[in-house]
């Protein structure tokens, strides 16, 4: 392996002289805001000038359809060098169709041990990476400091004080009768998100080597339960279940809930439209099985249609470097995706909040990332989705509601 490995490097290093006595154009198409896209550009000069002769294109597109646009360029053989690719089974659908490559060739064999464990889970492909992880972003509870304050409530300072299900159920009935709050939490749900609760608890929306459903268990029917009790509790408005006429941050916004689980690409907007009332960031619910977070982020891969796969490779490697994910994290408002890149790691705005979110997004369960790394996790999603909104809003138990995703996700696996 070494010998091999040793040739690779080899090779690389002979073709990188080779590119510096030739042009190379490569091209990488990305969606991203304003500060993403200047970043992007930022890291593109930066290798250009390392690397004499070798050009990037940069190639902006709105995140709405730019699945759908890959989808089309790969078929047709037109595919930019290197794409974006997002944690929710982006990197294993593009491999089984055999639009990506794997990317073993190009990285030692001790490159994944800085990345956290489960966002290089969900890169691979039949064991292999076929892309590499960037950011992530999760999920935590945020909370108005106001109507915290009026009911009397303490909140977690740290991970290992988190409120157990109950506890939080309990600080959300006492917000909601102490406080003007109009109910005591909501979340912006979907499927996805969802699933953290359900890993924390220690359960499992498919087996271990994902042949089967595994949610209908004591504890996947737990979790659906314990969730369907905020709506038949009075404890979150039925507008926001799993596919809610109402926002869950806009009911946060005008101060009708006094918690809020969502993610931290809400700070900003709080900030600007937040004004009526003070809010902060603190620790999600636990359980005694563990803790989980949610899996947001996405990361890079190089296509099939590259002719110069290996310095591809070699640009994508260097954008998620430690430094340049550090950079790219703290000022386009992500967490990194590598360990070493969380020394040093401060934000320009919602330092501490952003910290807590770093925290929480290295807790994320491995098994969760395997099952979201799955080509057909957006059929598991809405399958999840469907029944979870019926058992929150209407009268399906939690027991219908996990033998009816077991039995919807059996039939999905069968056809596979």
């Amino acid at each position: 392996m070494k010998v091999f490995l040793c040739s690779a490097t080899l090779i690389l290093a002979i073709l990188m002289m080779s590119a510096q006595a030739q042009d190379v154009n490569l091209s990488f198409a990305t969606w991203g805001n304003t500060t993403e896209m200047q970043l992007f550009n930022e890291m593109i000069a930066a290798f250009e000038n390392d690397h004499p002769g070798v050009s990037i294109e940069l190639v902006e597109r709105p995140s709405q359809g730019y699945k759908d646009q890959v989808i089309a360029e790969l078929a047709a053989g037109q595919a930019t060098d290197i794409i974006r690719a997002g944690f929710a089974g982006d990197f294993a659908f593009y491999a089984n169709a055999g639009g990506t490559i794997d990317l073993s060739p190009y990285l030692d064999d001790n490159f994944s041990e800085d990345f956290f464990d489960a966002a290089w889970t969900i890169v691979k492909y039949d064991d292999r990476p076929y892309g590499l992880p960037f950011v992530t972003d999760t999920h935590a509870l945020f909370y108005n400091v106001d109507y915290i304050n009026q009911a009397g409530i303490q909140v977690p300072q740290t991970m290992d004080e988190c409120w157990s299900w109950d506890e939080f159920m309990e600080r959300s009935r006492i917000a909601m009768e102490n406080s003007d709050a109009d109910y005591g939490h909501a979340a912006l749900w979907n499927a996805k998100r969802w699933l953290l609760f359900l890993y924390s608890n220690g359960g499992r929306l498919l087996t271990e080597d994902m042949s089967a459903p595994a949610i209908n268990d004591e504890l996947g029917i737990q979790t659906i339960a314990w969730t369907k009790s905020w709506y038949d509790e009075g404890l979150a408005p039925l507008s926001t279940t799993m596919k809610p006429s109402e926002q869950a941050d806009q009911l946060f916004i005008n101060g009708s809930i006094a918690f809020f689980i969502s993610g931290s690409w809400h700070l900003p907007a709080l900030r600007e439209n937040m004004l009526s009332y003070d809010w902060d960031v603190t620790y999600l619910p636990c359980t005694e099985n563990g803790q989980d977070a949610d899996l947001g982020g996405n990361g890079f891969a190089v296509t099939k249609d590259s002719e110069n796969p290996e310095i591809a490779a070699e640009f994508i490697k260097f954008m998620t470097n430690t430094d340049n994910m550090r950079t790219f994290a703290s000022q386009a408002f992500f967490n990194p995706v590598r360990n070493s890149a969380l020394e040093g790691l401060e934000y320009p705005e919602f330092n501490k909040q952003m910290l807590l979110f770093a925290e929480v997004a290295s807790t994320v369960d491995s098994d969760h990332a395997a099952v979201q790394g799955l080509p057909i996790f957006p059929q598991l999603s809405a399958i999840v989705a469907d029944e979870l909104d019926l058992a929150f809003v209407g009268e399906q138990s939690a027991e219908e509601t996990a033998k009816n995703i077991s039995d919807k996700i059996a039939n999905l696996l069968g056809d596979q």
